[in-house]
C-alpha cells in the first residue's frame, strides 16, 4: 500500500510539470517559424505576459509547432522541442525566413552648409546665363561699360515682355550722350552710379508705377555727395521737371533702386559697402552689373521686401509709403535711435 502512494504521488509531480517539459498532442497544431527584425531570438515564456518566467530563447528562423487551443490574440501556444509554453504572434511566420543579414548601416549624412557669399553670387550669375539676360562672351570679371550695362537691361526687358526685339525706351544717358560728357575713363568710375538711374528707367519699362514708393527696405544712409558728382558726370543737373523723369534727383533714385529686392533670394539689386555706404565713385564692375540685372528682374513684380535696419540711425515712422506722406509720430521711443550719419541725409 505504502509503494503504491507514493507511486501515485509520484505521477501526479510529473504530470504538473508536463506543461513545460512534453508535447501535447494536439491534430489541428501547424508549423510555424521564428523571425524577428534584427535578426534576435525570441523568449518562450511560462504565462501569456512578458513579466513571466523565460523557459527557452528561441533563436531566429527555429521551427516551433503552434496548438490549435486558445490563447490572447498577441500571444500563441507553441512547442519548441520538448518545452510548451507562449511566444508573441508578431514573430510567428508561416515559411522559413532567409537567414538573417545584418543591413549596412547608412553613412551618416554631413549637414549641408550654407554657401558663401562667393558661392552664392556665382551661382546667381550662373542662373543669369541661363536665363538670357547675360548677352553671349560677356566677362564677369572687370569693370563694365556703358554697353554692358545697356546689354544687360535690355534682355531683362525683353524676357520680361517675352518680345525679343523690345527696346529700351526709358534711357537715362543714351550712347550719344555719354560721349559728349567727355567724362573718358572718369566716367566709367560714376557708372556705378549711373547704372542705379538706369536701373531706375528699367522699372519704368518694365511698367513699375512710381517706383520710389517702395521703401520697405530703405537703406537708411546715403552719401549725396557723391550722388552729386555721378549726377555731375552724367551732365544731368537740370531743374526737376515732371514730364521727365531724367531730371529727377540721382539721389533719389539711387535711394529707390537701393530699396529693391530680389523676391527669390532676398538680396538687394544694388548694394552699399561694409560700411553701408554705395559710393559712386568706385567703378561699376562686371559681376555688380549682371548681379543687378538679375535681381531687378526677379524684384519687378507686387513683392515688397522685409524692413531691415542695417545700422543705427532715426528712421522716421510714415502714414504711407512715401517720403512726402506725414511723419506719424515723433515722440520719443516712437524711432529707432541712433548716431546720424555726418555726410548724407536722412531717408
Amino acid at each position: 500500500m505504502r509503494k503504491l502512494l507514493a507511486f501515485i504521488l509520484l505521477m501526479t509531480f510529473l504530470a504538473a510539470l508536463l506543461p513545460a517539459s512534453a508535447s501535447i498532442y494536439d491534430p489541428n497544431a501547424q508549423r510555424a517559424y521564428i523571425k524577428t527584425s534584427d535578426g534576435k531570438g525570441v523568449n518562450l515564456r511560462r504565462e501569456t505576459n512578458t513579466q513571466s518566467e523565460v523557459l527557452a530563447k528561441i533563436p531566429y528562423g527555429e521551427e516551433v509547432l503552434v496548438y490549435s487551443d486558445y490563447a490572447p490574440n498577441e500571444w500563441a501556444h507553441v512547442q519548441y522541442r520538448m518545452m510548451n509554453g507562449f511566444v508573441m504572434s508578431k514573430f510567428l511566420v508561416d515559411k522559413k525566413p532567409k537567414p538573417f543579414v545584418t543591413p549596412t548601416p547608412k553613412p551618416t549624412a554631413k549637414p549641408t552648409q550654407p554657401p558663401t557669399p562667393e558661392e552664392r553670387r556665382a551661382a546667381e550669375i550662373k542662373a543669369a546665363q541661363k536665363l538670357g539676360i547675360v548677352p553671349s562672351g560677356m566677362k564677369t570679371d572687370g569693370s563694365a561699360t556703358w554697353d554692358d550695362l545697356n546689354n544687360l537691361l535690355t534682355n531683362v526687358i525683353r524676357l520680361k515682355s517675352k518680345n525679343s526685339t523690345a527696346v529700351r525706351s526709358h534711357v537715362y544717358l543714351t550712347k550719344e550722350e555719354y560721349a559728349a560728357s567727355q567724362a573718358g575713363a572718369k566716367f566709367n568710375v560714376v557708372l556705378r552710379g549711373v547704372a542705379a538711374a538706369e536701373l531706375y528707367g528699367t522699372l519704368l519699362d518694365l511698367g513699375v508705377k512710381e517706383p520710389e514708393l517702395n521703401h520697405s527696405n530703405d537703406p537708411f544712409i546715403m552719401d549725396a555727395a557723391d550722388a552729386q558728382v555721378a549726377q555731375e558726370y552724367a551732365g544731368k543737373t537740370a531743374a526737376y521737371d515732371g514730364s521727365d523723369w531724367r531730371t529727377k534727383d540721382l539721389l533719389s533714385m539711387i535711394i529707390t533702386i537701393l530699396d529693391y529686392t530680389d523676391y527669390s533670394s532676398g538680396m538687394g539689386v544694388m548694394t552699399m559697402d561694409d560700411s553701408h555706404q554705395f559710393y559712386p565713385i568706385n567703378p561699376l564692375t562686371h559681376e555688380e552689373a549682371i548681379l543687378a540685372a538679375y535681381r531687378l528682374y526677379n524684384a519687378s513684380s507686387a513683392y515688397v521686401g522685409t524692413v531691415t535696419v542695417t545700422h543705427g540711425r532715426n528712421v522716421n515712422l510714415r502714414e504711407k509709403p512715401s517720403m512726402s506722406a506725414r511723419i506719424g509720430d515723433d515722440r520719443p521711443g516712437h524711432r529707432v535711435p541712433g548716431p546720424r550719419c555726418g555726410k548724407g541725409r536722412l531717408v
